[in-house]
Order: C-alpha cells, then structure tokens, then sequence
C-alpha cells in the first residue's frame, strides 16, 4: 500500500522517530551525554503538557500506564499481557497514513519503541459488543510450534515432534536424522545413484512449523499447514522439490545444477534458482502465489508468462492473469519465519487467514471490516491475547466458542 505523506509531516513523524528512539536508549539506562542533551533541548521546545508527559516516562510501566491513558483503552487488564511481551521487542519502523494530532503522532512514537505500530482510528471509539471480554471469549487457543510429520518412501510415518534425536531412518543412500535443535536432516552416505532415488514427504499441521536440511545442504523453514516433497538424493541436471503451502528457502550453490520449486493451488508455478534465498506463499486457498527474492536471483515461470526477479522484488501469480512484480517489503514477507504475524497493510481477512493457520481455529465473520492494519505481533502469544491486540483499534470485535472464532465490526 503506498503512502503519501505531506513534507510537513514526513518532518514532523521522522523528528518523532528520533525522540521515540532517544527515549528508548534512556529507558535502557544508554543514552550518552549528547543525546541527553539533544533530547533535553527537543523537550525544552514542546509546551508544558507535553514536556510533563514525556518527563514521566522513566521506566516501561509508566510508559505503559501513559500510552493506555492517551489511547482510552478499556480493557487494561486483559491487555496486560501484551504490554508485557512487546515491551522487549526491538524497535521497528511503522508507516502512519493520515495526518494526525500531535498526541496522536507521540503515541505513535511510544508504539515504536515497543516495536508493533497499529493503524490508530481518526474517530472516537466506538463501543465493543454489548457483552464483556470475559463472557465473549469462551475459549483459548495455545500458539503453534515445532511440529511436523514425515513420510518416508515406503508410505510409514513419523510424527517429528515427538521422534527422539538422532537417526530416524536411512532411504537409500542418506541417513534421516533429527538433530537436537530440532531440524529434519539429510545426510548422504555414499554416492547417489539415479535409479535409487526415493521421494519423502514433510508436513506441518495447522499451528506447527519445522526446518529440515536437504541432502544437498538447502535449508527449508516450512510454516503452518504446508508440505515440501523432495528426493532424498539429488541426481541428474536439477533438483527439484513440491511445494504447498509456504516455505522460506536458503539453496545450497550448485552452478551444475538449477533448484526448482514447484507449487500447485490456484495459480501453479515454477522457481528455478542457482544459489539464493527466497519465501513462496502457496497456499491451495489462496488464489495467488507470492514469491518474494531477498538475494539471488530467481525465474518465475506460470501459466501467464515468467518473470526474473532481482532482490527485495516479489511477484504475485493471479490465476488467469499475467504476473506482477513489484517492490517488497521483506520484513513483512518474512515475518512468520522471525516468530511474528505481519499486520502491514492487510485487511482483517488476511490476518485472520494466519491466525486460522497458527492456532488451528475456524473464522467465521458477522458484518463487513474495511480497515487496513499496520504493525506486528508476536506469535507466541495465546490467541485471547493477539485478539485483545486487534480489538484495541476500535474497529473489530471477536468471540470465541470452542475452537471458532467469530469476527464482527
């Protein structure tokens, strides 16, 4: 979503990027000398209120009791939990979309040091669902985690989250290992013959995600409810792997012989790549496929045409419609693999598509939500708590029963 701020405030929100930063370094007891100084002299500058806010906040709990106060958030207490985590999340740049009051950009401001923006409304808040949080949330949901299932050549199966450390199986000439980090190892053991090749089969559950090392090096990072299929040797001119779902790969360099990621769903594509990094999002629901390039260089090929991409491009495969490549935001993109549910710019369907995949819930929705969000979450939250996050805009309310969750305005 692109942005059009004017000078003055582009100005206005940079300088407060900058106090939001100093602030944090006085926080963490690491501001030096000069940018004590250079922070005394802005606040100097400000009006009386503002210069007794930002005094205020020597320690998180103050900042936190000021924020909830300028922002009029009813629910504190069930909030607590939140503040509490994002509060040792690194600072991160948020994108503000309107112009906007002077409290409002300060609040910004604080939300930046605590490392998730949200999409502040421009109107009052209006009021939630007639009943209370405690009788709309009839239920909870823990986080996802590192869960998988493999099957081998000979159809057996084993579920990875609980197989013990070391070798699991040995298909043909590679050993199957799990290591003690908890990564899906392949490791050849003598030299691969074309006729021998077997195929095994990884896959994450709805609320699992696991790595697996391939037998040439390649890493694979697969995210919820996602499959990758792959030989367990690589022989002949390519080296080819299945995709559903989605993936973040870092390929092994072999300037023999290309890597080739195949996706299915709405829109089937091949990435054929040397030596990169890369994300696809392919899920079979989703009527597009993204792949995003962070270095390398990669070939997109479909059924509208193929594109090359150059790093920190992305491309978005339409079923029936040539693709697009364009800028990409590689924080957003790869956010899931950095344990975070990206808000940029996306719709509650969206987002609600990721909480769906990572808690294991059904969405169901009651009434139209228009708004776009900005910011971050973390997944390791429990679902009440990421809900909580999303219904403090003002915008949306939820209920939960069981294990659906209702979305409504």
């Amino acid at each position: 979503m692109s942005i059009s701020l004017s000078e003055k405030d582009q100005r206005q929100l940079d300088t407060m990027e900058r106090i939001a930063e100093l602030l944090h370094r006085r926080l963490q007891q690491r501001i030096t000398a000069a940018e004590a100084g250079e922070l005394e002299r802005w606040l100097a500058a400000q009006s009386p209120a503002a210069r007794q806010f930002y005094e205020s906040i020597q320690e998180w709990p103050a900042l936190k009791k000021a924020l909830l106060a300028m922002e009029q958030v009813d629910e504190k207490a069930a909030l607590q939990e939140v503040w509490d985590r994002i509060g040792t999340i690194a600072p991160q740049k948020e994108t503000v979309i309107r112009k906007m009051s002077w409290w409002r950009i300060a609040a910004a401001a604080v939300l930046m040091l605590a490392g998730i923006g949200m999409l502040w409304k421009h109107y009052a808040p209006r009021p939630l669902d007639s009943l209370p949080i405690a009788a709309r949330y009839q239920g909870e949901a823990l986080p996802g985690g590192n869960r998988a299932i493999l099957q081998l050549a000979d159809g057996s199966i084993i579920a990875l989250d609980s197989a013990a450390n070391g070798t699991l199986a040995r298909q043909q000439q590679t050993v199957v290992k799990k290591t003690a980090e908890g990564t899906l190892q392949y490791e050849p053991v003598g030299a691969a013959k074309e006729a021998a090749v077997v195929f095994n089969t990884i896959t994450t559950p709805r609320g699992g995600l696991y790595q697996v090392v391939l037998p040439d090096g390649t890493r694979v990072w697969l995210n919820a409810a996602s499959s990758l299929r792959y030989p367990t040797a690589f022989t002949g001119q390519e080296r080819v792997v299945e995709l559903s779902g989605e993936a973040y790969f870092e390929v092994a360099p072999q300037a023999d012989k290309h890597f080739l990621v195949k996706t299915g769903g709405e829109q089937p594509t091949d990435i054929t790549v040397l030596g990169t990094a890369f994300n696809v999002n392919a899920y079979a629901d989703q009527p597009n496929n993204v792949t995003t390039l962070v270095n390398g260089k990669v070939r997109v090929s479909g059924k509208g045409g193929q594109v090359v991409l150059q790093p920190s491009q992305q491309v978005v495969a339409a079923r029936g419609m040539s693709p697009v490549v364009r800028a990409a935001n590689l924080e957003a993109a790869l956010a899931w693999k950095e344990g975070l549910f990206s808000l940029e710019g996306a719709g509650i369907e969206e987002i609600m598509q990721q909480i769906s995949r990572w808690y294991d819930v059904e969405i169901v929705y009651q009434g139209k939500i228009e708004q776009q969000f900005v910011g971050k979450i973390p997944r390791n939250m429990k679902l009440s708590a990421v809900l909580k996050v999303l219904e403090s805009t003002g915008w949306v309310h939820f209920s939960i029963s069981g294990k659906t969750v209702t979305v409504a305005p």
